[in-house]
């Protein structure tokens, strides 16, 4: 402010100094006038001073020897005052911020405690839930434990009773064995066997067959050589009667198989003869056998009773396949 009245009064003074010059030229740049400027800088200065008197008011009466000692006394105790309110004002300045320094600190233990608490917490509950888990699996394996000891157990009462239940019925089929039932548990044995008899059948009667053949060549041959012999002189050549005897040797042979066969044949029939039936006899029992039957039996020259007594040990009148008519009853199937 000083300054400024002072290149304002070089202005007037008409001096050249180039501060002077700029201020000038601050001035047209501006377009401020000269007295105008003059006024605002006199204006600033007064209030300025004013401003100044007001603030040294109080220390007048300190400065001045002429002034009494009460005025001097006030204005020391005013002094004291305004330095003892800034001095209040620094401690309470002071004390703000040291209590709002606590305070934050404060909460930043107490976050820091729940912080703590909050970890600790979730620590427990992890831990709490891992012993659960534990607890809920050390159960679940002592029930599988239980469930599959019971299952071992069941099953083994099971292949105990099993095997219990297979000797009793192994009693209980050797029994009726004795007792002459038929068992259904054997009809595959019993199949098996009449099949094998059928087969035997047959086999004896294409052995019989080629024995009638053979049987028929050999009386076909008989004869022819009848007729030559009636139409051929008797000759007493030696070696004629050698190849005679070579020949009555050779049909001798076969006449003795004939025999044998026959004898066979006879010891056959007398054995059904016995039994009341001949082969029309065990024909007509064909017709009291269930269907199934007929592809093992039809064609068979023997007695179903006596095929039963053979090949299963038991009593004509007491074998019986279930659900089915007694072995050779007198009824027809349809």
């Amino acid at each position: 402010m000083q300054k400024e009245l002072e290149i304002l009064t070089m202005i007037k003074n008409g001096s050249t100094d180039p501060s002077v010059s700029e201020f000038l030229k601050y001035l047209e740049d501006r377009r401020i006038d000269l007295d105008t400027q003059e006024s605002i800088s006199m204006e600033a200065a007064n209030s300025l001073m004013s401003k100044l008197r007001a603030q040294l008011e109080p220390f007048r009466y300190v400065v001045d020897e002429a002034s009494p000692w009460e005025e001097k006394s006030a204005a020391a105790r005013l002094a004291n005052k305004i330095n003892k309110s800034k001095r209040n004002k620094l401690w309470r300045k002071r004390k703000r911020k040291r209590i709002a320094e606590m305070l934050s600190k404060e909460r930043e233990r107490f976050d820091q405690a729940d912080r703590e608490a909050d970890e600790w917490r979730a620590r427990e509950i992890a831990k709490d839930i891992a012993s659960r888990k534990v607890e809920k699996m050390k159960e679940i394996a002592k029930l599988k434990a239980k469930e599959e000891k019971m299952r071992l157990e069941s099953e083994l009462e099971l292949v105990l009773i099993v095997e219990k239940l297979q000797e009793l019925r192994s009693i209980r089929i050797q029994k009726l064995k004795k007792q002459g039932h038929f068992l259904p548990e054997e009809d595959d044995k019993f199949l098996e066997k009449v099949r094998a008899a059928v087969e035997e059948e047959e086999r004896q009667a294409l052995a019989a067959a080629d024995t009638d053949a053979a049987k028929d060549a050999i009386a076909t041959a008989e004869e022819t050589r009848k007729a030559t012999q009636n139409q051929k002189p008797l000759s007493k050549d030696p070696i004629s009667d050698q190849l005679e005897d070579k020949e009555s040797k050779d049909q001798k042979t076969p006449n003795e198989d004939e025999k044998d066969s026959s004898t066979v044949t006879d010891k056959e029939s007398g054995q059904n003869t016995s039994e009341g039936h001949g082969y029309g006899g065990a024909y007509d029992s064909l017709a009291n056998l269930p269907i199934e039957f007929y592809h093992y039996y039809h064609g068979s020259n023997t007695d179903m009773g006596t095929l039963i007594e053979k090949d299963m040990g038991c009593l004509y009148q007491t074998g019986r396949k279930p659900h089915t008519r007694p072995l050779g009853s007198a009824t027809t199937s349809s």
